[in-house]
């Protein structure tokens, strides 16, 4: 996989939340979730041609931020979605 079709991938995600959303299938606050996930990723979209390669994927610090951020939505989704189906 090319380093730049993870973010493609990622902006398909919310496509699809944003339509779960609006169906009432996704809570509004798992959906800010994934969007926190977004700013990260827009500041990559920004940066230089350096951080597009395979080796930066996993040593730059901006790639660094978009795992952490990731993190945290992962922790806090697995959460919600066990409260609401009563794990």
């Amino acid at each position: 996989m090319e380093v730049d079709e993870i973010l493609l991938q990622f902006d398909e995600v919310l496509h699809v939340a944003r339509a779960r959303v609006a169906d009432g299938s996704l809570k509004r606050e798992d959906y800010i979730l994934l969007q926190s996930i977004n700013g990260s990723a827009d500041s990559i979209s920004v940066g230089p041609d350096s951080v597009w390669t395979g080796s930066a994927l996993g040593e730059a610090a901006e790639w660094e931020e978009i795992r952490a951020v990731s993190r945290v939505a992962k922790s806090s989704l697995e959460r919600s979605w066990s409260q609401d189906f009563g794990g």
